[in-house]
């Protein structure tokens, strides 16, 4: 088997790792020099200039990854790999939820949408062992809040949390991930916000105020 990677950030450099330690043929492709790691095979080239596609040479790829920065770079490289190799798998990231399909009609097989995945795997592994577990990133905790009944934030918007200086990463309501911030809190809510110890310390204060009228 051999694949190509477009793109040599995390998502690609991760990617091909993963490949070269299962002993599949890594091709990477990036506009920037790069070390590569293990055996991957490295090309620094433009992936959106024409003279670049006008050169490669699919015929013993099986699959690609497109790992690029830009979505619209993404949809014109899968564009371009389905024209050159109609049965090549094409595997994409995707920045922005509303691309997702404009990626499946150029010809992507499948997409790869990251801040539903970052959203998933953030809620899944702290709800799955504590209400409220801390990851420290550069003095940034993660923090995971239930919405309990006649909280003061019931009715609000997700995004409304944000003027508390905190980052909202998701919320999961009624079995469902959310991460539409103009999404109105409901009572059972449980919310994952980032942010410094001091700010989500005073929101869980305000988290904890009723409504007078309750």
């Amino acid at each position: 088997m051999k694949v190509l990677i477009l793109g040599y950030g995390d998502v690609g450099r991760t990617a091909a790792r993963i490949l070269t330690s299962r002993g599949v043929d890594t091709v990477v492709v990036d506009k920037e020099a790069h070390e590569p790691e293990g055996n991957v095979e490295f090309t620094m080239a433009d992936v959106t200039s024409e003279s670049f596609w006008e050169n490669i040479d699919l015929s013993d790829f099986d699959a690609a990854i497109v790992a690029l920065p830009e979505d619209t770079h993404a949809i014109f490289g899968i564009l371009t790999l389905r024209k050159l190799k109609e049965d090549l798998k094409i595997y994409v990231r995707c920045n922005e939820t509303e691309n997702a399909e404009k990626m499946y009609i150029a010809g992507a097989n499948y997409v790869v949408v990251l801040p539903m995945v970052t959203a998933e795997m953030i809620l899944s592994e702290v709800f799955g062992e504590s209400i409220r577990r801390k990851m420290g990133f550069e003095n940034i905790e993660i923090a995971v809040y239930e919405v309990k009944k006649g909280s003061k934030i019931i009715g609000k918007a997700l995004k409304e949390l944000e003027s508390r200086e905190v980052m909202v990463i998701a919320a999961e309501c009624n079995g469902e991930i959310i991460t539409d911030l103009d999404y109105r809190i409901k009572e059972g809510c449980r919310i994952a916000v980032a942010g410094k110890i001091d700010k989500l310390l005073e929101l869980e204060a305000e988290l904890s105020i009723q409504n007078k009228k309750d």
